[in-house]
């Protein structure tokens, strides 16, 4: 069972590291966020189509809670990246961690410290990334959407413990195309916005689509059926980190001294829920 939570904890975090992908590569592109979804779940749709196996798949309603919950997020994550300052706009759907203890309270009814210490820790992290943002680069609506990916984001690690099944790759193929064909009625112009891509945003919408979604929620899925749901959402805060630090190296938007506090106190968090998991 150990090696099991081990392993998982390593596949949530090559999740992590995939996703920390999305800052520096959304940030980089100029082409409506709509359509970055729409190219970008498509392009892992494809890719991960021989992966789907309908019939291993757990056919419950925490399928439709899955996909609701995958598009809010990616809808959320992209749209707010375009709006507002990267920590804030990842750094969102980590306030997760709070949900997850509020569950964890609710059944076994008593509080545990040594859940309650870390994600306490973590949460004081994530809110002073979300507070790191300038004047310049921080929109209220953008905030205002990424404050809805905290519970998307809950809600994804939920269902797809219950719903995937034997295939949580064909999962993640299945609610992209579920995004993509949600977003597409909503793309105006769609043609004449494909033909005006370039060559270099056609190729960062390939790794957007194959590694940065296909491999990370591929490696993500399948380390949350090995590990609880609230070390999942510690675990998977090495995507803001990995992601503040891609900025940094390749768009040269340095963090404030708020962002470097916020790492401090996250890293204190993880470090927490790592030994007492340890010892536990």
């Amino acid at each position: 069972m150990k090696r099991l939570s081990n392993c998982g904890g390593v596949l949530v975090f090559l999740g992590a590291l995939f996703w920390s992908l999305n800052s520096p590569l959304v940030k980089y592109l100029s082409i409506d966020p709509l359509l970055i979804i729409l190219l970008r779940s498509v392009i892992a749709g494809i890719v991960l189509l021989p992966f789907l196996r309908p019939k291993h798949l757990n056919w419950n309603p925490w399928i439709l809670v899955y996909l609701i919950s995958y598009a809010c997020l990616t809808l959320g994550v992209v749209i707010s990246l375009s709006m507002t300052a990267a920590p804030i706009a990842t750094g969102m759907q980590y306030s997760s961690i709070i949900w997850f203890f509020l569950c964890d309270l609710w059944a076994v009814r008593r509080i545990r410290m040594k859940a309650l210490i870390p994600a306490v820790v973590v949460f004081t992290g994530v809110v002073l990334f979300m507070c790191s943002g300038d004047g310049q680069s921080s929109d209220p609506l953008g905030n205002l959407i990424a404050l809805t990916e905290g519970v998307s984001f809950a809600f994804l690690t939920i269902s797809s413990r219950k719903s995937a099944g034997s295939s949580p790759v064909g999962l993640v193929a299945l609610a992209n195309w579920f995004t993509a064909l949600l977003v597409l009625p909503f793309i105006p112009q769609i043609e004449s916005q494909l033909s005006a891509m370039s060559a270099q945003e056609w190729g960062i919408m390939l790794i957007l689509g194959t590694v940065q979604v296909g491999l990370g929620y591929t490696f993500y899925n399948m380390g949350v059926l090995r590990v609880s749901a609230q070390r999942v959402s510690i675990i998977a805060l090495w995507e803001v980190i990995l992601g503040t630090l891609w900025v940094m190296l390749f768009l040269h938007e340095y963090p404030n001294r708020m962002v470097w506090i916020g790492f401090a106190v996250i890293l204190t968090g993880m470090v927490l829920d790592a030994l007492w998991t340890k010892a536990k």
